[in-house]
């Protein structure tokens, strides 16, 4: 048996010279029905690695057989990838409005009438019905916001975020993949799902309150906490069954292709205990997974313009009191100051990220670290 793999492409967006910006969207069918996992890169146009990733998914994909739906979007904000400065790809923000990609997503079902009238029209409904139906209601309501947003034209603020969230509603996992600047690999999890998140295998967790906060993870399982508490206002229970994540794997503006056959062993084995793929990967040694709340992720920002030198690694634990960065400013020179100076850290902790150059502005984020982590 083998999978039947279809591209296809959307038009996003048009240029001045006529040519038109589209998405890629691979989609591969099991010769069986079984779950649909959603997977998108780089959303954020320097964070290459999720596409890196994807093409060994896809290469495993010609020769294993699935059960149930991949949809697969690598690539996915074009616009954002094709934005340089220099040799840099500046594709964090949107270039004409300053707006973060990832924080355009849309939030249409919180205090919802139609998800109130959903949820009453379904208490005795089973949950797999329940799934159903609420994925239809789901995509109508997606349409519905995406004819308002491009009545008076295509608003490309929020219409790549619109078409990505329509694209996933009808799946049962959201895989997003993304990088940080300087990362060691990591996962975003919703408060409900912490347990689950278990099967994705990465290192480092950060635990994020079940609300919504404009990021894709947020957009796709916002609806289903916000079922939840419908149906527990009604009085019934309802287990979440959805699954949304964000992917970090390691820095931007790289890609690194033996370490995408180590990232992919990962989600393999994800979408293995989700029943998608039959034969579980041979992982790594089982290594150590840390977690921590969002609100003990601290960012600890540049005390003074220099030029930086980071004395530890992403992923590397430290002590209280240890020196994470040392900077060196020449106006202190001029001051009859000490050149040299150092960022010490204020609790014990694990680096997770560290600003992408060593030429740092004050008040910049220049490193952000996991504290009061635990397995």
């Amino acid at each position: 048996m083998t999978n039947k793999i279809s591209k296809r492409k959307i038009a996003l967006s048009e240029l001045p010279s006529g040519e038109k910006l589209s998405l890629k969207v691979i989609e591969v069918d099991g010769s069986f029905e079984g779950p649909h996992c959603y997977i998108q890169a780089s959303v954020h146009g320097a964070e290459h690695q999720g596409n890196a990733v994807i093409y060994r998914l896809l290469e495993y994909l010609e020769n294993n057989p699935i059960i149930g739906k991949i949809t697969i979007l690598p690539m996915a904000n074009p616009q954002a990838i094709n934005t340089k400065i220099g040799t840099y790809t500046f594709g964090r923000f949107n270039p004409n409005t300053g707006d973060n990609w990832n924080r355009l997503y849309f939030d249409f079902t919180k205090s919802s009438t139609e998800v109130v009238e959903f949820a009453k029209s379904h208490l005795q409904s089973d949950e797999k019905d329940i799934c159903k139906e609420y994925k239809k209601l789901l995509k109508e309501l997606i349409l519905s916001q995406k004819a308002k947003h491009i009545e008076y034209g295509p608003n490309t603020n929020g219409l790549v975020n619109l078409t990505l969230q329509e694209l996933a509603t009808d799946s049962d996992y959201v895989l997003d993949l993304h990088t940080g600047p300087k990362a060691t690999r990591y996962l975003y999890v919703p408060e409900y799902l912490e347990q689950r998140s278990d099967d994705l295998h990465f290192p480092f967790r950060l635990i994020i309150p079940n609300e919504f906060g404009s990021a894709m993870d947020e957009a796709t399982f916002m609806p289903w906490v916000n079922l939840q508490s419908t149906f527990k206002e009604l009085g019934r229970d309802f287990h979440i069954p959805f699954e949304s994540y964000t992917v970090e794997l390691g820095s931007e503006e790289i890609i690194d292709l033996e370490e995408a056959s180590h990232d992919l062993l990962y989600i393999l084995n994800y979408l293995h205990h989700r029943g998608i793929i039959e034969e579980a990967p041979e992982l790594p040694r089982e290594s150590e997974k840390l977690k921590c709340k969002l609100s003990d992720y601290k960012t600890y920002y540049a005390p003074r313009g220099a030029l930086y030198h980071y004395n530890i690694s992403p992923g590397s634990k430290f002590k209280k009191g240890d020196i994470l960065a040392t900077g060196i400013n020449f106006e202190n020179l001029f001051r009859d100051e000490p050149v040299k100076f150092e960022v010490k850290a204020l609790a014990d902790g694990i680096l997770i990220n560290h600003y992408p150059s060593s030429s740092v502005p004050s008040g910049a984020e220049l490193l952000q670290v996991m504290q009061e982590y635990y397995s």
